[in-house]
């Protein structure tokens, strides 16, 4: 029997490879991925790719138990995100559906203060799809394992993303942990090596990023505190490889004459 692959995993191996290349679109609707070509070569491999699946596994406690405090907590925060449906955080969730999309790509170059494109930030896309490739494992690894329903499976509640109606969400995978907020927060601390002094920025951006999919109500807070939990653990292990290092170095090379992003909100 084929292994469904949820619709985040892919994303988070292409993402740096189409999204600057993505043409403008409808916020309300997620960008199509371009084809990989317009980006350049996807980067063949991680920086960690010899850790395990257990190990991958250990790096992430398992979600709340049911009856649990913590669980009570997740169900009571799900309930609460019923006031903000159709309001601001809503709509820019649905702008962020993709992490390939136009809105996503413009979030994180103006919190880096340089426009991020194949073209012109090539060494700083590498280093994203590098590390991508590897939290891809580590998301699915985790997903595959605790296969924890999404909270709008639980009530047949609303949510922001069109999926959840079709089939049951089955497009969007399991939700333990949140691949947003894992790659969000990934990017946000890779990105402060980069750029040290745009570090509150991007950590922003980075934490933005998980909380939106609590809004948008296809994932339980102890989902989005999850993936910037296995983010963080797989960074400390990323960032003491000798490729990682080296690639940041090129990055910040590149980034002193990147152009800046246009159409920032004032900070």
């Amino acid at each position: 029997m084929k292994r469904f692959v949820p619709r985040i995993i892919p994303w988070l191996i292409i993402a740096v490879a189409t999204s600057a290349a993505a043409q403008p679109a409808p916020e309300t609707q997620p960008a199509a991925p371009a084809p990989p070509t317009m980006a350049g070569p996807v980067a063949a491999s991680g920086y960690v790719e010899r850790l395990s699946p257990l190990a991958l596994l250990r790096l992430l406690p398992p979600p709340p138990v049911p009856g649990s405090s913590e669980a009570e907590a997740d169900q009571f925060l799900y309930r609460q995100s019923r006031r903000g449906i159709g309001g601001p955080l809503w709509q820019r969730a649905v702008g962020q559906l993709s992490v390939t999309s136009p809105s996503f790509v413009r979030e994180v170059s103006c919190a880096l203060g340089a426009a991020l494109s194949p073209a012109t930030t090539p060494a700083t896309m590498s280093v994203l799809r590098r590390a991508g490739l590897d939290l891809a494992r580590a998301v699915f690894t985790a997903k595959d394992h605790y296969k924890r329903p999404r909270p709008f499976t639980t009530d047949g509640g609303k949510a922001c993303d069109p999926d959840h109606a079709v089939e049951g969400g089955k497009a969007l995978g399991f939700a333990y942990p949140s691949g947003h907020a894992a790659v969000g927060w990934l990017w946000g601390l890779i990105l402060s090596d980069v750029r040290p002094e745009r570090s509150a920025a991007l950590l922003r951006f980075g934490k933005d990023t998980g909380d939106l999919r609590i809004a948008c109500r296809v994932h339980w807070a102890s989902d989005v505190a999850g993936g910037r939990l296995m983010a963080t653990a797989l960074y400390q292990r990323i960032e003491d490889t000798r490729d990682y290092k080296a690639d940041v170095e090129r990055a910040r090379s590149e980034l002193a004459l990147a152009p800046v992003p246009e159409a920032c909100p004032a900070s």
